[in-house]
């Protein structure tokens, strides 16, 4: 049985403070420390005992977040621990109908009161009481929604007018993007071209490192960092809000151009890495398989006569990350001469007339990446619009609305397939005609090379030595090495 709402006067109820504040932004908790000063106050003023204080700090109420505090309210006052509830006001305890009827039956079941500073003693004894709880409790709620049916019009017309939305200061722009920060906007540009020109996110990330580049926090990139840098369309002076674009007041750092292939670029670059974010130590790791059983093949190093250790990919009988079987334990080979082997088939494949004419069309003025660019862009902004015509403005029923957009995305995915088809063989890592491939190739990172290798190559089959008897070894340089069991499988 709960407490009796009617006590002694010289007998001291206990009493639980319920602080909460939706929105604190500096983590400093200071709007519910005045909360409970003042509910402090009140309790001293009325005669109550403070034994419990509970807060929900940065949790709204509205928001139908679970509320650690409140929710442990309620268990105080369906026990009978507390004979009071003491509050800043009546929408610090809840904005929602279901709240209030939870909050008004555990006030009965407990026989519990409560106070609050601003809006006075809320008998819930009675019925013209309850009726008085629930009017507050609509009121309340009346006004988060007007306030958040306020917040999305001022949202939705700034981003109209191309305005700052909030949030951190995106890389490349001063504070509240109300200009370009050159020295940032000069390296996301450097950034964007690499991608554009094959190179990888990873790749990018660990030449920055290297240069003693800084994310603009201070920290050391990653793949996951750059992408994201890159794929703002701020950068491009595009304002995104609701999936609907609408031209920024800020100058662009990108051209539309340039955000079109950056954008087909990194398709291809999704499509092509497995693992975006790990970083190689061989530099065929993940492209040699037994060409056996088809299993993945591993490095390892293997003692040698003269006690020195070479490394060597092996076909494991048991998976080396679960232990599980997985390939047929019986093809190994040396990794030096397949490097070179296949060094050398990559130099042969860039230096053919074919793909110089390939690389010297997609620089040419009459590349048509340009013309499916612009037409993709056409697209979008027809997506954009329908978006904005379902969404924003109702003109679409939702039959029109689904039967236009699908038939935009097919258009846009047919475009995006003609803009890879056409610049596959143009992201090699941004090798220039009459460059020297082989120079760039023994002068670049171990992350350049396994890009190129990436756009060339699916897969390295090692295959088992044949069992004919008398069968020798060929050489291949200086290695014993037979390179007829070597079979690259090429993209392009």
């Amino acid at each position: 049985m709960g407490a009796s709402n009617h006590q002694p006067d010289n007998i001291i109820r206990s009493a639980a403070i319920y602080a909460r504040i939706s929105s604190d932004k500096t983590g400093a908790g200071l709007g519910v420390e005045r909360q409970e000063a003042d509910c402090r106050e009140l309790a001293e003023r009325l005669g109550y005992r403070v034994t419990h204080v509970l807060k929900d700090n940065d949790i709204s109420a509205y928001s139908g977040k679970p509320r650690p505090g409140y929710r442990r309210l309620l268990e105080l006052m369906q026990n009978g621990e507390i004979e009071v509830v003491l509050a800043w006001h009546t929408d610090r305890l809840h904005r929602s109908m279901v709240e209030l009827e939870n909050y008004v039956t555990a006030s009965e079941r407990g026989g519990v009161t409560t106070h609050t500073v601003k809006a006075g003693p809320v008998d819930l004894s009675t019925p013209s009481g309850r009726l008085v709880a629930r009017q507050l409790g609509a009121v309340a709620r009346y006004e988060v929604e007007h306030m958040i049916e306020r917040q999305r019009a001022a949202k939705l017309s700034a981003a109209k007018q191309g305005k700052y939305l909030g949030g951190q200061r995106p890389f490349g722009f001063e504070p509240k993007r109300t200009a370009i920060r050159e020295n940032e906007a000069e390296l996301l540009r450097d950034m964007a071209h690499r991608i554009i020109d094959g190179y990888s996110f990873r790749t990018v990330a660990v030449d920055l490192n290297r240069g003693g580049i800084t994310t603009q926090h201070g920290k050391e990139w990653n793949a996951l960092k750059v992408r994201n840098v890159l794929t703002r369309p701020i950068n491009a002076g595009i304002v995104l809000h609701h999936g609907v674009e609408y031209d920024a007041q800020t100058p662009a750092i990108l051209t539309r151009d340039e955000w079109t292939q950056l954008n087909a670029a990194i398709r291809d670059n999704r499509q092509r890495s497995n693992h975006p974010g790990t970083f190689r130590k061989h530099l065929l790791s993940g492209f040699v398989y037994c060409g056996g059983c088809g299993a993945r093949m591993y490095n390892k190093s293997k003692q040698q006569r003269d006690g020195s250790m070479k490394p060597q990919v092996w076909c494991p009988g048991n998976n080396v990350n679960t232990g599980m079987p997985s390939g047929c334990g019986k093809v190994s080979r040396m990794m030096d001469p397949i490097v070179d082997l296949v060094t050398e088939a990559v130099m042969h494949r860039l230096d053919s007339p074919h793909l110089a004419q390939d690389l010297e069309r997609q620089k040419s003025t009459n590349n048509p990446t340009r013309e499916l660019g612009q037409h993709l862009r056409v697209l979008e902004a027809r997506m954009s619009e329908l978006t904005n015509d379902y969404y924003v403005t109702k003109l679409l029923s939702r039959d029109e609305f689904e039967t236009l957009r699908e038939s935009t995305k097919a258009e846009i995915t047919d475009t995006e397939k003609q803009i890879q088809e056409f610049t596959s063989t143009a992201l090699l890592g941004g090798i220039d005609i009459g460059e020297s491939v082989r120079a760039k190739w023994e002068s670049e990172s171990i992350e350049w090379r396994r890009d190129v290798l990436s756009h060339l190559i699916e897969r390295i089959y090692v295959h088992p030595r044949g069992a004919t008897s008398g069968y020798k070894v060929p050489t291949y340089k200086q290695w014993k090495f037979d390179v007829k069991l070597i079979d690259v499988r090429w993209k392009v």
